[in-house]
């Protein structure tokens, strides 16, 4: 072998590694790009969260809305009974500011922001993975299953440094890739600690779904988020789940 072809084929060698991760994340916005909405979605959402505030009180709900996605957007339904229920925990609330209103303070994080990303997730993971870096990837068994896992490290948004003086950020998303490319699992980390005039601050969030192509698109079948905060040593934590359960298509639809 002629000595002057080894630095090249080291070359090539040490770029091996860079070309695959770059195959990996183009493949990835690739099949993204592909899960288009075209076709109608119904389905049913159950969502529960517990909350703990900083004096170690704990409120539950739950409930269930339906959800239908298609050519005319996306409609949210909720039953005459939840927003009953919404009503009487607001009612008794005006009597007693103390009274709690888990119902109606858990309707308020279902605004279409909110869901939208269930019924059509891949354009959200998208643009989540704009302006991220890879930092590693390797296979993994997950529910049994050969997957392939992709970490990507997220920057700290600029907003943050100007509202408090940063201590620690870490910041993460994690794709789980089926053996056709496809997602089927990504959780979102975020945890920072600082400091804004002598308050020190802590607010930490991680968010686990699990992923499902129904017809032409990308959905959440579940989502848990799980969320602390501490602001000058009083903690409080919450737990938000929703899943999801896609209906029949209706003949003719």
């Amino acid at each position: 072998m002629s000595s002057r072809l080894i630095p090249v084929m080291l070359l090539a060698a040490l770029a091996l590694p860079a070309l695959a991760r770059a195959d990996a994340v183009a493949d990835l916005r690739a099949r993204l790009d592909r899960l288009q909405a075209t076709q109608p979605l119904t389905a049913t959402v159950k969502v529960s969260s517990t909350v703990r505030d900083e004096d170690g009180k704990t409120s539950q709900a739950q409930l269930e809305i339906s959800v239908a996605s298609g050519g005319d957007g996306l409609r949210i339904g909720f039953s005459p009974a939840l927003l009953q229920r919404a009503s009487r925990e607001a009612a008794a609330n005006a009597k007693n500011k103390d009274a709690p209103t888990p119902i109606e303070d858990l309707l308020g994080k279902l605004s279409p922001v909110n869901v939208q990303p269930m019924v059509d997730y891949a354009p959200v993971l998208r643009r989540q993975l704009d302006g991220v870096t890879l930092a590693g990837q390797r296979d993994e068994v997950r529910d049994g299953k050969p997957t392939h896992l992709l970490v990507f490290d997220v920057p700290l948004p600029a907003s943050a440094s100007k509202q408090m003086t940063i201590k620690h950020y870490t910041g993460q998303i994690m794709v789980w890739t089926g053996a056709d490319g496809v997602p089927v699992a990504v959780r979102n980390v975020m945890d920072v600690k600082g400091r804004k005039l002598l308050i020190s601050i802590e607010l930490g969030t991680t968010t686990d779904y699990r992923l499902a192509v129904v017809g032409t698109r990308l959905v959440v079948l579940s989502r848990r988020t799980e969320e602390t905060h501490s602001v000058f040593g009083k903690a409080g934590s919450s737990v938000t789940a929703a899943t999801m359960v896609p209906l029949p298509a209706t003949p003719g639809a």
